[in-house]
């Protein structure tokens, strides 16, 4: 399941930097010209956070790929014949989309903080239930095993 994992999580990395660079390209285009401009120092500084923080993430999840997948599944290397469970795609595939919120939504955050001073509290909302996601995919897996077999008598 390691390798399997491992694969997943490098594609998300890759997915994260590679769709905020080609949404980052059109924009600087359209920056380049008013630069000299008084306020677009606040429009960088936002614009860096909302940028930044996803395009950092995508490159950290690619590093990080086989230290996140070993917290993943516990440290316990998959044998090559070993069988995949549904339960364990449930478990890779909920810490990945939880990564995927944490990653996008901070951006939103803090791009909010710098630039009103105000909390965005749908970002925030979005972020906490993304952690959520990623430490306690547990919780989804036996909410996915009950929904698997209710009705059945086990």
């Amino acid at each position: 399941m390691n390798p399997f994992s491992i694969l997943l999580i490098r594609l998300l990395g890759l997915y994260l930097f590679l769709k905020t660079l080609f949404s980052v390209v059109p924009a600087l285009a359209l920056l380049g010209p008013n630069a000299a401009e008084p306020g677009i120092g606040k429009l960088l500084l936002i614009y860096a956070a909302t940028v930044g923080v996803p395009m950092l993430g995508g490159v950290l999840l690619w590093g990080f790929a086989g230290r996140l997948a070993e917290r993943l599944h516990g440290g316990v290397e998959a044998d090559d014949g070993a069988r995949i469970t549904d339960e364990d795609l449930v478990r890779a595939g909920t810490f990945l989309i939880g990564v995927y919120l944490v990653v996008r939504h901070v951006g939103m955050l803090l791009a909010a903080y710098t630039g009103a001073g105000a909390i965005a509290y749908d970002a925030l909302f979005v972020v906490v239930a993304g952690l959520g996601m990623m430490l306690g995919g547990g919780g989804i897996t036996a909410l996915y095993r009950r929904i698997k077999y209710l009705g059945l008598d086990r």
